[in-house]
Formats: C-alpha cells, sequence, structure tokens
C-alpha cells in the first residue's frame, strides 16, 4: 500500500467531490428525515464548480490522500477562520475531514491530520478548531485522543432539519506527537 499526501489542485475537484458526498451520506444518512434534504445538501455542499472557487481562495488548502495513486480522503483548511467559542483572535479551521468508508482505518485519516498538524505548526495560529455532530462517536474518540478537547455546541439547520455539532479545538503550542490511528 502506498500512502501519499498531496496539496490538492483543480484536477482534484472530481475526487473531492465524490469523496464529500460518499463520505459524508454514509456516515449521517440516518440522521435525516428527508433522503431529498440529505441530497440537496450533498449537491450543493460538494458542487464542483463551487469547489473549484473554493480551491483558488487564498484562504483555503485542500489536501488529498492518495492510495496507491487514487484518492480516498481530502481535507479542507480554512487557515484563519474564527470560532466564538474560543477564546483567541487567532485560529484555524480544519473544515472537512473525509475518508473513504472502504478505506477508513486505512491510515489515510491520520495522514491527512499530520499535513493538516504541520501546516498548523508553520502557520502558528493559537488553535485548530473544528467541529463534529454530537453523535459522531468515532470521530470525537479520536480527535480527543489526539488532543482536542469539546469547547462548546452550536446548532446547524440543513433543510427542515436542525443537527447538533460540538465544536472542538486543540492548542497549537502543544503539538509535538503525530495523531495516532484508532
Amino acid at each position: 500500500m502506498n500512502l501519499e499526501i498531496i496539496t490538492a489542485d483543480t484536477s482534484h475537484v472530481e475526487a473531492i467531490s465524490y469523496i464529500g458526498k460518499k463520505s459524508f451520506a454514509v456516515a449521517f444518512e440516518n440522521l435525516f428525515n428527508k433522503k431529498e434534504e440529505l441530497r440537496e445538501y450533498l449537491d450543493y455542499t460538494f458542487d464542483e464548480t463551487k469547489l473549484l472557487a473554493s480551491i483558488h481562495k487564498e484562504n483555503n488548502i485542500y489536501f488529498v490522500a492518495l492510495m496507491n495513486n487514487e484518492a480516498v480522503g481530502f481535507a479542507k483548511i480554512k487557515k484563519y477562520s474564527l470560532n466564538q467559542e474560543i477564546d483567541s483572535i487567532a485560529q484555524m479551521e480544519l473544515q472537512k475531514l473525509y475518508v473513504l468508508p472502504g478505506q477508513q482505518g486505512s491510515g489515510a485519516g491520520c495522514a491527512l491530520m499530520d499535513e493538516v498538524i504541520q501546516l498548523a505548526k508553520q502557520l502558528q495560529p493559537d488553535y485548530l478548531w473544528l467541529d463534529t455532530h454530537v453523535d459522531n462517536a468515532k470521530a470525537i474518540s479520536f480527535y480527543e485522543k489526539n488532543g482536542f478537547g469539546k469547547q462548546g455546541k452550536y446548532h446547524f439547520i440543513i433543510g427542515t432539519q436542525t443537527f447538533q455539532y460540538y465544536v472542538m479545538a486543540l492548542p497549537v503550542k502543544v503539538l509535538k506527537q503525530p495523531f495516532v490511528k484508532l
């Protein structure tokens, strides 16, 4: 198995769209009362034209995990992004980290996180933060084992449904060890 993390460019938009739609749907479709609202959210969020514009934004960085030269995961980072639950004006957001369901446990997620951490060390915000659904026990455990702590909760509306998320933060100054695989 050959695993490589690269910085995404416009040639990766189709793969990012596919990975995002597939991973989100598998993880969260059971929470949606109306499947059409899930489909509309996925079509909007992972629209290739929208992703193309996002890749070009100076504040965004995308990493892609390649396993044997096939895209199996991606991470999206906003270099400067503030969350009111965190007491700091220097924050970086890990906005998305998705690995295809069949590749979870392969090391791709850990490798993506390691790349995000290296970027955080380089940019030196006070905190790296993310949000995750309150019922996503696997993700919460992964983040907590690697130093993230819950900072608060907020609600996110998709269609007619309201979802609850944790805001989790990691102080960048304590980053020393690579992330561990679950």
